[in-house]
C-alpha cells in the first residue's frame, strides 16, 4: 500500500483473555480507520447503528505476529486507555460512543503473500449484521 494520508490514523486494539483474566492492549499507527454512524430512515422512523472499518496495510504491523484481532475485540481511535479486567465488561459502544466492537476480520493477500488486514462492523436497516453481505 501507498504511503499516504489515506493510513495515517493510531488505532488501539483491545483483546479481553478471559483465561489470564487480562486485557492485551496494542497500539497501531500508519492505520485507515473510520468509525461513526449509520442511519437508515424508513416508515417507522429511522434506524441506527454503528460502522465501523479498519485497514491495517503489512507495513503498519504484521497481523499474527505484532498483534492479533478477532471478533468481539474493541478497538478505540487515537492511542487508548489501558484497561484492567474489571473494567472490560464497561468497555463497550453503549457506555462509551469512541468504541467500537469487532465483527468481523479479513486478512488480504496479494500474489500469496499477506497485504493488510480488513476488520469492521457493518449493520443494516434491520439492526443485524454479518447476512448483510449477501443481500
Amino acid at each position: 500500500m501507498r504511503n499516504n494520508r489515506l493510513f495515517a490514523r493510531t488505532v488501539t486494539l483491545y483483546h479481553g483473555d478471559a483465561d489470564a483474566r487480562q486485557v492485551v492492549r496494542t497500539v497501531l499507527h500508519g492505520v485507515f480507520w473510520e468509525h461513526g454512524r449509520r442511519r437508515i430512515p424508513d416508515g417507522e422512523g429511522t434506524a441506527e447503528g454503528a460502522s465501523m472499518l479498519l485497514v491495517v496495510p503489512e507495513t503498519a504491523a504484521r497481523y499474527g505476529t505484532d498483534y492479533t484481532l478477532e471478533p468481539g475485540d474493541r478497538l478505540c481511535g487515537g492511542e487508548g486507555p489501558e484497561l484492567t479486567w474489571e473494567e472490560w465488561p464497561a468497555f463497550v459502544p453503549a457506555a462509551r460512543p469512541e468504541v467500537a466492537v469487532v465483527q468481523y476480520v479479513m486478512p488480504m493477500t496479494l500474489g500469496g503473500v499477506p497485504h493488510h488486514l480488513e476488520a469492521g462492523t457493518w449493520w443494516t436497516g434491520g439492526g443485524t449484521g454479518a447476512h448483510s453481505l449477501t443481500n
